[in-house]
């Protein structure tokens, strides 16, 4: 008996030791935001079950529309839908969760926290049963567990807002279905949404006398500026982030040598 027990030890620890990738725990942190490979056994059992459908070949512009379609509302009874990113946000963000679903490994999935004026959003994305899963833990710094409403001992400060496309993950429970109106399943060939918007459209309303319902929430190509003064030490600075990434193994080496041509190119 005792040597079962001891045989029975050996093969979870052995199983413990064989389940978390090496990449699990890798982080790179980018200016006002951070990525991270968790290993799924560790982000609780409504995620560790789940058959995770990584790596996923999405491109940058399904990512642009999935962060763009990403929407939000705070509980009271005024609250009005809001965009879960700003154009900044996603700025920073897009082509780095791109290229994480890209190079993923089965049994990881991706944290991602964001840093803005408004506030930290945290959350965490992974692609399992055909769709992509946004499962989101706080918005402009404040907590799905907690709420504003001083007077309520329980509930939520806000919810998720489906869109076209998307829905709320559903489990299936004793006494019936659970919501999770904190985490959002999207088909990955997501259509464009509604309120992807550039800032020329905008312009040209405002000048004929109309007023855009609200403003663009990106140009997702920003207009070319005045050639500033080149600094040798943006240079260096762009170069060592560059570095960074490919060390990382974020981008591959023939889009590291055509970056770092770009910007020799650039500078010199």
């Amino acid at each position: 008996m005792f040597r079962l027990i001891i045989g029975f030890l050996i093969v979870l620890v052995f199983a413990g030791c064989t389940s978390t990738h090496k990449s699990a725990g890798k982080q790179l942190n980018a200016k006002d935001f951070t990525l991270t490979y968790t290993d799924k056994a560790q982000a609780g059992r409504a995620i560790s079950e789940i058959t995770l459908d990584h790596p996923l070949t999405i491109t940058e512009r399904q990512m642009v529309f999935h962060l763009v379609a990403l929407r939000y509302e705070n509980y009271s009874l005024l609250s009005k839908v809001h965009p879960v990113f700003t154009k900044e946000d996603i700025q920073k963000m897009k082509r780095l969760l791109t290229k994480a679903l890209n190079k993923a490994h089965a049994q990881n999935i991706i944290g991602f926290e964001v840093e803005s004026e408004r506030g930290t959003t945290q959350g965490e994305l992974f692609a399992s049963g055909g769709k992509l899963h946004w499962r989101l833990f706080e918005i402009r710094g404040v907590k799905y567990s907690l709420t504003h409403n001083q007077m309520a001992r329980y509930g939520t400060a806000w919810r998720m807002v489906p869109r076209n496309g998307q829905k709320f993950h559903a489990t299936e429970k004793l006494l019936g279905t659970k919501k999770w109106t904190n985490w959002i399943e999207a088909q990955i060939d997501l259509p464009a949404p509604a309120n992807l918007k550039t800032a020329r459209p905008d312009i040209q309303r405002a000048q004929s006398g109309g007023s855009p319902s609200e403003p663009p929430l990106a140009p997702m190509i920003p207009p070319k500026a005045a050639t500033p003064q080149k600094n040798p030490a943006d240079l260096e600075e762009k170069l060592k982030f560059l570095k960074h990434l490919y060390d990382k193994q974020l981008i591959d080496q023939p889009e590291y040598e055509k970056k770092r041509k770009d910007l020799l190119d650039q500078y010199l």
